[in-house]
């Protein structure tokens, strides 16, 4: 249900206390000693659709990075930082390309025209090979933090709508935050409108349905996710022969009926680099977070609510504002419904286990125990609705 932990200066928590559900979402932080320096590496995936592209990603995905890391480092030792700095902002994006193609491709590669095939055939070929079209049925977003501290150089990477956020304190230790990668979702309109245009206009009423893509998800990007990337044949003929109950009806709807033109979901990556000797001042803290926090923070865990009493807060400078030292109660108050209280966890306490007690209820024991109850008693209230919950929180006031 809950598992937090520190590793390598990080502090981690994921969270999941609906009773029968499983948790999809996984997480890394690893620390590479290359070129005489270290190096640590945090990522976040929020698995949908089954738990299967978030584990593969998990266990594959960093030591692709920190391979391509050893590679290109030692040509960068007399070269310029700039030169540094491209070269590892073009490492992630493509590498994140590739990584996803190669889910894809593996398809492919047993079946490059699933039209030839039979019904009985068809199952047979998933069956075999069950691994490879699970993880390209199933989807999952990545954000990615490459940390060279000892150069003050901070690289992230999004692919998603999970969150990779810079948090300060002011002078007076009150916390703010900030969103550093664009949230690759149907909720932000430059995407939303970026991915209408890369579509025929005769798509316009089916390409965005109840506000999601083809009427199946929210996120825009991602790893997996290939029935809204390949065209519906190899969803019908192939990744429907899979156990289709990690999917809603309307992703399958949306991957057979309205899939005219793919790819929908894309792998661009948004990448970016922070020097953070200019942040060195303002206490910085580094985060990434599952769009769990997102739906707390919006106020969805309670299914009846009426969206016109939803607080639509950026969870970036919520999440700012809890990590601060001090903190004026009169804004929990107003924007979670409830008060807070900071370094509840002590000194030496997990700061990620913190913040989302008091994102879930703060000082409300009453609301604790709605989320809690399942433990103890074994019931959920089925008014409730909690998503999956990560979150990585690294203090960068740290001494390399």
């Amino acid at each position: 249900m809950c598992s937090s932990s520190i590793t390598s200066g990080v502090h981690s928590v994921t969270f999941q206390p609906t009773p029968g559900t499983t948790n999809e979402d996984r997480f890394v932080v690893a620390e590479w000693l290359i070129e005489g320096r270290t190096w640590k590496f945090l990522a976040v995936f929020d698995g949908h659709g089954g738990d299967y592209t978030a584990e593969y990603g998990a266990a594959k995905f960093p030591n692709r990075i920190e391979q391509e890391l050893r590679k290109v480092l030692p040509e960068c030792q007399n070269r310029s930082r700039t030169t540094l700095i491209s070269r590892i902002t073009k490492l992630l994006f493509w590498q994140i390309h590739y990584f996803d193609m190669e889910i894809g491709d593996a398809v492919l590669k047993l079946c490059p025209d699933p039209s030839l095939l039979d019904d009985e055939e068809a199952q047979a070929l998933v069956d075999a090979n069950k691994d490879i079209f699970q993880r390209a049925f199933s989807g999952t977003t990545l954000s990615v933090a490459v940390l060279d501290e000892e150069q003050d150089n901070l690289w992230v990477a999004g692919l998603g709508d999970s969150t990779i956020a810079l948090t300060f304190e002011d002078e007076d230790g009150l916390g703010e935050g900030e969103r550093l990668v664009t949230l690759h979702s149907t909720h932000t309109p430059k995407e939303y409108c970026g991915i209408v245009m890369l579509h025929p206009s005769a798509e316009k009423d089916t390409i965005m349905k109840d506000d999601r893509l083809l009427g199946t998800l929210l996120p825009t990007r991602g790893l997996g996710d290939h029935p809204l990337k390949f065209k519906p044949i190899f969803s019908t003929k192939l990744f429907f022969k899979l156990p289709t109950e990690t999917r809603t009806q309307r992703y399958l709807d949306g991957a057979q009926h309205y899939n005219y033109t793919p790819p929908y979901v894309l792998n661009a990556a948004d990448v970016r680099f922070i020097d953070l000797a200019l942040l060195r001042h303002r206490k910085p803290t580094l985060v990434l977070f599952t769009d769990g926090v997102d739906i707390i923070v919006d106020g969805e865990t309670e299914v009846d609510k009426d969206p016109e009493d939803l607080v639509r807060s950026d969870p970036a400078v919520v999440v700012g504002k809890l990590l601060g030292s001090r903190i004026d109660d009169s804004y929990p108050r107003s924007t979670l419904e409830h008060s807070v209280e900071i370094n509840w966890a002590g000194e030496n306490g997990n700061r990620a286990t913190e913040l989302l007690g008091n994102l879930m209820a703060g000082t409300s024991t009453e609301t604790f125990a709605k989320f809690l109850g399942p433990v103890e008693y074994g019931k959920w209230d089925e008014k409730l609705y909690f998503d999956d919950t990560t979150i990585l929180v690294y203090d960068l006031t740290q001494q390399p």
